[in-house]
């Protein structure tokens, strides 16, 4: 038995036009898993579309705001029509703001809360609802014991773990935390029906966003690269075993209402440098 194998199941990932989540969609298609995508961008980087041809796996992009329930709710409703059954939800969504705490504005906490906590919020728990009635469908309403019938993942972030003096970003962080906070209560609540939830924590890695940072602030970057024990920052596929076995309820059927953090040993260590 491939313990990866996500063959003829439907993964719906918030934040994949581009980026980490762009980076996950490409990891549960080559396990075998179809694939709706979420995001606001009128189109998704030309890369998504290839994953069908490349991997033999549906995909289908739609382009929603996140943080609007009836567009999420009606958004669902499409997928299930799409694909017939979700199995996986991956929120990878997210904004960040570098901005002091004394002086971060009433956008940027808004904006900021209502993708990277609402817009979450709001994804997951219309995949859930699929999810559920997709069990009560086998087996009524009786308590899961055995049977594993989704798996919902959050991706949060390293800067709950440890403050960094390379950025202001407490708006962010807040967020982070929130989503953090979801992860046990919504676990409890829905093993009833088999679904698994977790959350990931990466890194500093090289995304879309870090490389734009690479190119404005190359101090900044230079300072995510001391704080990790190798020396660098991590690379978007260094995140893909671990995501691919949070999904896989053959490899990961036993864990649920933690986080997983992967940041290359920063938080393990009293840092030398500072940024200035």
């Amino acid at each position: 038995m491939d313990m990866f194998d996500l063959k003829h199941q439907t993964a719906v990932i918030s934040g994949a036009a581009r980026g980490l989540g762009l980076a996950f969609a490409e990891t549960l298609a080559s396990a075998g898993c179809n694939i709706a995508v979420l995001d606001i961008l009128p189109q998704p980087s030309s890369a998504l579309h290839e994953l069908g041809s490349q991997h033999n796996v549906k995909v289908k992009y739609y382009s929603i705001d996140i943080t609007v329930r009836d567009h999420v709710v009606s958004t669902l409703s499409k997928i299930v029509q799409d694909f017939g059954r979700v199995d996986i939800n991956i929120n990878a969504a997210g904004v960040v703001s570098d901005e002091s705490f004394l002086t971060t504005s009433d956008k940027n906490l808004q904006r900021t809360f209502a993708i990277n906590v609402n817009g979450f919020f709001l994804v997951a728990q219309a995949c859930a609802n699929v999810m559920v009635e997709q069990y009560k469908s086998q087996h009524g309403d009786v308590p899961a014991k055995d049977a594993t019938t989704g798996s919902i993942v959050f991706i949060a972030s390293i800067a709950t773990y440890i403050a960094s003096t390379a950025q202001q970003i407490s708006c962010y962080t807040a967020s982070k935390a929130a989503i953090k906070g979801l992860v046990k209560p919504v676990a409890m609540e829905l093993s009833r029906y088999g679904i698994r939830v977790n959350s990931l924590s990466p890194g500093y890695t090289m995304t879309d966003m870090m490389r734009g940072l690479q190119t404005e602030q190359p101090d900044l970057v230079k300072q995510f690269e001391k704080e990790t024990l190798f020396g660098r920052i991590a690379l978007p596929q260094e995140l893909k075993g671990a995501i691919l076995w949070l999904c896989s309820s053959k490899a990961s059927g036993w864990y649920t209402g933690q986080d997983l953090l992967l940041d290359g040993g920063a938080t393990s260590w009293k840092h030398p440098a500072v940024l200035n």
